[in-house]
């Protein structure tokens, strides 16, 4: 995959995530649980 591609790639999950985050009512809690909870149990390792 060429640079061009991957960073065109990049941009377009990003942009999709921020609009479902944004425009789809649970999605940003249900990200913040699973994240927090990751790092959580990362921390204690």
């Amino acid at each position: 995959m060429k640079m061009k591609t991957y960073l065109i790639l990049c941009v377009i999950v990003a942009a999709v995530v921020a609009s479902s985050v944004l425009f789809i009512p649970g999605v940003g809690d249900h990200m913040e649980q699973e994240l927090l909870g990751f790092l959580s149990t990362n921390a204690r390792g």
